[in-house]
Order: structure tokens, then C-alpha cells, then sequence
């Protein structure tokens, strides 16, 4: 593989050649501060985007240009880390060396620039079949994390813990903070995102990188240079320990808890931590947990384990029985204090650092991986994964115990099961 990145006074092209892909992935960011923007409003708007555009006004008429590129697909996305917000334009395309068309990459390039720099509008105005197509779409996901106990707890928890903190807001907002939205918000928006935000071109595959880039060049223009450094963490205050218990028409009852953290060093959040969750919660059914909840005493139907830097928590969730709630916090706690007293067999500790750097291996044979980790690596300085292979070899049962002693308990969620006549 080959990293090279090309600059530009507006933007930046940041390129991996490798010949291991048969596809193409592409994609436009632009990435800006939370607080400079509606979070709601942006998530529409890049919603919006994705579905049509000027030049492909209904969305058959974009599937259409889309067969006509060998089927690729376009997709639009967007995400909050800490205090980072990145609204991407995605293409996935057939790499050009398997089509006898030579104007194919330059059609594809130019494709989504045109999607990006052309949406939807006439006479300032958004489509508006396209608007309420997307809207309702919006209005559905809202209230589709409570058809399932485990998201539904989970939303609701970080609400109860970070209250008015961007850590305890949903980024498509409310259904009040949507039907708040006009289409001068949206237009103003359009703007905004191009006139405030730092733009990064993000393209692997197997190609000519020379000539992409000349290609983006000519199809891509964005007039504002905006130089700013983002943070992918937010600073939020710890909490003193609470307890709290809701009742739920579910069939579950779930359990989450928090802990909360203050900043790590590099070699804690790229090394340590990794060993760390591996060995309390993903090393199947040899870990921490697992012996605690599932095997050594049958506890929960369910178990997993979250390591969240940019909120700055570690969340344990169970699905269980109410009846094993007691027993099953017993066993978390358990562990947890397992950890931090360093009771780890040293041997299963090398086994588990083997095993994390051969998944760290796996992954990379998947192009958003890659060009993924390479972009961490630019827009944060996140070691890439050879160097944190590196790190992890170094990890010491002593750094886990330390890793261990910042985690501070804060909320332990509890969602009781209730049947559907409210029985409990």
C-alpha cells in the first residue's frame, strides 16, 4: 500500500493505492465543530443530499446514472465524534482496470462532485417532494430506537447522565427540533457547510492516484480555506455515583453501567484500553464477563462491553431477567475489580494480546477500514495500526491495573421489564 496526500488551498486528497481491492471507495467530507452548527438541521440536510440532486432531480433518475456506472452506490452519512461533526458523500465504484470504458473513472469522480455541489435546489428552494420524503424518514428513525429494550435504555440512560451535554443529545434531534426546520435553514445551511467547514477527499483502490487527483481537481471547487483544528473527545464533567430504575414494556430487563473517565495518555487509549476490553469483555467465552454471567453461574441472555473516548465513559450492558439483576451486578462489579487488581493468568494475557493485533490484521483487508484509519491518523494524529500493533506488544498486566483505577463508576441504568398490560 502507498499513503500520499495532495493539498490544495481549499482542500486536501488524502489516497491509498493498493492492488488488493477489486472496488473503489471515494468519499468527500467535510467536517466542522458541533458548535457551530444545529445538529438536527445538518442531519437533514445530508440526508436530503443523498437522495437527489439538480442534475438527477428524482431518484429514479439517480439510480439510473448509477447503472449506467456499473451499478455504483452513493450514499451520504454523517457522525459526531466528541466535538467533531463529518458529513460524507460516498461512492463505491468497479475499479477502472475491469471496464473498457476510458472515460469511467473521470465519469465517476465527476459524478459525485456533481452530487455534492449540486443539490436539489431551484429558485432557493429545496425540492419539496424530496424534503418530505426525507423528513418522514427522519420522523420514523427518531422513535425507532424504542421498539428495541437495549437501544431504548441506551438513549435514555446517557440522557439521564449527561443531561444537556452534546454527549446526551440523539444527532437527528426531536420530532419538534425537525418540524422546526424551514427550507431557509436548509438553504443557509448548504452554505454554511461549504463556507465553515474543512473539506478532505478520501479515495483507495486500485489506480492511478495522479490522475484521480487531477480529475477531482478539475470537478471539485470549494471557494473558502478553512483552517481550524478539531478535537474527537469532549471534556465532561464526572458524576458522583447514581442509581436509577424505570419500567419498561419490554421482555427484557436491562442493565448499563457507566464509568467515566478523565484523559488517558496515548499508549492507555491506543494499547492499553484494547487489551483492556478484550480481556473483561470480547474475548468470547473466555472473558471476564462470560465467566461471570454466563458460565460460571447462568445469568444473562445477553452481554457486551462499549469503550466510548470521545463521550469519555465504558459502558457494560446485560439483557436479563429482573430476578438476576442483583447477582448479575454482583459479577460485573466482580470483573471489573479483577482488573484492577491485575488477576489475569499471564499466559492467557499473551494469548489475548496474539489475538487482538491477528483481528487488527483481519480488518485490513476492508477498504472503509483502511481509508478510515488513515483519516483518524490525519485528522487526529491516531497512530495507524501497525504502530499501535506495536504499542499493544508492550502492554504489561501493571498498565491494565493503572488503565483500571481511572474508570470511575457513575450510573448503574436499570430498565425493569413490564408486559404489555403492565404487569411486572
Amino acid at each position: 500500500m502507498k499513503y500520499k496526500q495532495y493539498d490544495f488551498e481549499s482542500f486536501r486528497v488524502l489516497t491509498i493505492f493498493s492492488e488488493q481491492f477489486k472496488n473503489v471507495h471515494m468519499e468527500i467530507n467535510f467536517i466542522d465543530d458541533v458548535d457551530n452548527l444545529f445538529m438536527p438541521l445538518r442531519s437533514f440536510l445530508i440526508n436530503l443530499m443523498g437522495y437527489t440532486s439538480k442534475i438527477y432531480p428524482t431518484k429514479r433518475d439517480m439510480l439510473i446514472a448509477l447503472e449506467n456506472l456499473y451499478n455504483s452506490v452513493y450514499y451520504t452519512n454523517y457522525s459526531r465524534l466528541g466535538k467533531s461533526y463529518i458529513s460524507s458523500f460516498a461512492l463505491d465504484f468497479v475499479s477502472p482496470k475491469y471496464i473498457n470504458d476510458s472515460k469511467y473513472l473521470e465519469n465517476c469522480i465527476k459524478f459525485l462532485c456533481e452530487q455534492v455541489l449540486n443539490p436539489n435546489i431551484n429558485n432557493d428552494m429545496f425540492d419539496e417532494r424530496s424534503k418530505e420524503i426525507i423528513k418522514e424518514r427522519i420522523h420514523r428513525s427518531i422513535d425507532h430506537y424504542k421498539e428495541d429494550a437495549f437501544s431504548y435504555a441506551f438513549c435514555e440512560s446517557r440522557k439521564f447522565l449527561f443531561g444537556d451535554s452534546i454527549s446526551g443529545q440523539v444527532i437527528n434531534g426531536t420530532h419538534e427540533q425537525l418540524d422546526s426546520i424551514t427550507n431557509d435553514d436548509l438553504i443557509n445551511d448548504y452554505h454554511k457547510l461549504f463556507e465553515d467547514s474543512k473539506a478532505d477527499i478520501l479515495i483507495i483502490g486500485d489506480l492511478d492516484m495522479d490522475k484521480c487527483v487531477k480529475f477531482i481537481n478539475k470537478y471539485f471547487q470549494k471557494k473558502s480555506i478553512v483552517e481550524k483544528k478539531y478535537s474527537n473527545s469532549l471534556s465532561n464533567k464526572i458524576s458522583s455515583y447514581q442509581e436509577l430504575e424505570v419500567e419498561g414494556k419490554y421482555a427484557q430487563t436491562q442493565v448499563l453501567m457507566y464509568f467515566q473517565f478523565e484523559d488517558l495518555t496515548d499508549f492507555e487509549l491506543y494499547a492499553v484500553s484494547t487489551l483492556y476490553l478484550q480481556i473483561l469483555g470480547r474475548a468470547n467465552q473466555s472473558d471476564k464477563l462470560a465467566r461471570y454471567l454466563r458460565i460460571e453461574n447462568p445469568l444473562v441472555y445477553s452481554r457486551g462491553i462499549r469503550f466510548d473516548y470521545p463521550n469519555k465513559y465504558l459502558l457494560i450492558y446485560t439483557g436479563l431477567k429482573y430476578e438476576n439483576v442483583k447477582e448479575a451486578i454482583k459479577g460485573i462489579l466482580k470483573a471489573v475489580k479483577e482488573m484492577e487488581t491485575g488477576k489475569i493468568d499471564d499466559n492467557y494475557f499473551e494469548t489475548q494480546k496474539e489475538k487482538v493485533m491477528s483481528n487488527m490484521t483481519m480488518n485490513e483487508d476492508d477498504e472503509e477500514y483502511l481509508i478510515g484509519e488513515y483519516y483518524m491518523n490525519v485528522l487526529f494524529n491516531r497512530p495507524m495500526p501497525e504502530e499501535r500493533r506495536k504499542l499493544i506488544k508492550n502492554v504489561t498486566i501493571n498498565d491494565i491495573k493503572k488503565f483500571a483505577k481511572k474508570l470511575k463508576k457513575t450510573l448503574t441504568y436499570i430498565l425493569k421489564e413490564v408486559d404489555c398490560n403492565g404487569r411486572d
